[in-house]
């Protein structure tokens, strides 16, 4: 059993990442796919799980909000039948092995709730008999940059979350999260879609003209566009990027293009308003009250308020002095969002621009130094499995790491209770010095981060005493 490789699995709110340790990348990313429920947000843990729902219909080209619709948070019993049927699907289907036959690897978000948790657990130990379950939390993510200081911006499906880390220790008081992702650039493409379904946006491919009967667009809309997220998501990944004004400070003109949804049928892709305006719901302005308020405190009150770049910035404030110039030399993008045509230019711009909107803001009295000092930790990876590949890194020294429980030990507890209380917690997974020990270990022996890609190289052109490359192997 010690000879086969480790299952490593990240679990998201939108998508999974499953595979074998040591492998380079994950074998698949499939959906989280947790029928009948409908959980997203509440695995992103750091957001609030919404309990009314919105569903916003369009009628005589007037956009409606219907009555909100209460939903349940989901219980025990409905995640361990959810969690049984994803996991089969993972073994039998995708990875084919034996579940009891592979040690799990599984890099969470710090903030996943713990009753989904214990559930993933109860249903991995009772049901399929794995023999180990390791938890890693998304700081093991330094491990392929052989970096101990960066921080982290992991903007998935439901949320971004920022979180530094310096010299290998989790700065938990500047950890900021906020409700701006993937899922809100879906939104508001549905919204522009719904507003502009009778405006000539749906073109006929056979004599290229615009379709107008309402009932046609409407009947389109609800059956092929709105129903289908892959398709929204294709729409913003093949046709949107992030822009950015030009030297004369004049916004570039964008072409419209044509996204075919079907044989008959194709989209009008707007190039202002949604290929190069849609991403400017990540970076939306804040209340100048905001900007104006000297009291670092108050940004703890609502998360909700701002947009991504002044959540970095406010994670920053709550840093000490002599880490902020660090941390903005070694910024690590995760998560799919992130990786949009532009983000990393559109994103420095953005703390740019927030640093000199006002001479009275916080920001500007705080961290004005730290314009020209934003660089991203340069890496040949995909930002999206990062973490995953930090997990299959780590597998390969699982003695070393102290968050893992065995299916002897699960067993054997004499009550639920003891049980729930193997499982490690959030704050005992943040500091990883010990990930740092384990990473200078495995180099040495047995994984090299840099065989991966030989021609691609891990170092960003800012160097620092969080460099791991004095540990690679010299032959």
């Amino acid at each position: 059993m010690d000879s086969k490789s480790s299952i490593v699995l990240e679990i998201g709110g939108r998508y999974t990442k499953c595979g074998y340790s040591p492998e380079s990348s994950p074998r698949f990313i499939i959906p989280t796919n947790l029928l009948p429920l409908n959980i997203s947000s509440y695995l992103s843990g750091g957001a609030s799980f919404d309990n009314f729902k919105k569903e916003i219909t369009s009628d005589n080209e007037t956009i409606t909000t219907t009555n909100q619709i209460p939903t349940k948070l989901p219980t025990q019993s409905q995640l361990k039948e959810s969690l049984f049927i994803f996991f089969k699907t993972i073994f039998l289907n995708y990875l084919l092995c034996k579940s009891d036959e592979r040690k799990i690897i599984i890099v969470e978000n710090i903030f996943l709730p713990r009753l989904f948790r214990e559930s993933m657990v109860s249903v991995l130990f009772e049901q399929y008999r794995v023999p180990l379950i390791v938890f890693i939390n998304p700081t093991a993510s330094l491990i392929p940059t052989l970096r101990t200081t960066a921080l982290l911006i992991d903007s998935g499906f439901s949320e971004t979350r920022v979180l530094p880390i310096y010299e290998g220790v989790g700065i938990l008081k500047a950890y900021k999260s906020i409700s701006l992702g993937s899922e809100s650039l879906i939104n508001q493409l549905k919204q522009y879609l719904q507003s502009n379904i009778t405006n000539g946006i749906i073109i006929d491919n056979q004599n290229n003209q615009s379709i107008t009967d309402s009932m046609i667009c409407n009947q389109l809309l609800n059956d092929k566009i709105l129903n289908s997220i892959q398709l929204l998501e294709d729409i913003i990944t093949r046709c949107c990027f992030c822009s950015f004004k030009n030297k004369n400070n004049n916004n570039i003109e964008i072409n419209n293009i044509n996204y075919r949804i079907s044989k008959e049928y194709s989209i009008l892709i707007d190039g202002n308003n949604i290929r190069k305006g849609l991403v400017d719901v990540l970076y939306k302005d804040v209340n100048n009250n905001d900007n104006n308020n000297n009291n670092k405190e108050d940004d703890d009150e609502n998360l909700e308020e701002g947009n991504i770049a002044t959540t970095i910035l406010n994670t920053l404030l709550k840093c000490e002095h002599d880490q902020r110039k660090p941390l903005s030399h070694n910024i690590l993008l995760l998560g799919g969002t992130t990786m949009l045509a532009g983000f990393k230019k559109r994103l420095v711009l953005e703390l740019h621009r927030q640093l000199k909107m006002n001479e009275n803001s916080i920001y500007r009295n705080e961290l004005f130094g730290l314009i020209g000092h934003f660089q991203f930790i340069n890496h040949p990876f995909e930002n999206n499995y990062l973490s995953w590949l930090g997990g299959s890194i780590l597998a390969n020294a699982l003695e070393h790491v102290h968050s893992k429980i065995t299916l002897e030990s699960y067993l054997n507890a004499p009550s639920q209770f003891k049980r729930s209380q193997l499982i490690p917690e959030w704050e005992k997974l943040t500091n990883i010095n010990n990930y740092t020990q384990i990473a200078q270990a495995t180099m040495g022996t047995t994984i090299n981060p840099l065989q991966f890609n030989s021609t691609s190289s891990l170092f960003s052109p800012f160097t620092s005493s969080s460099d791991l490359s004095s540990h690679l192997n010299k032959d």
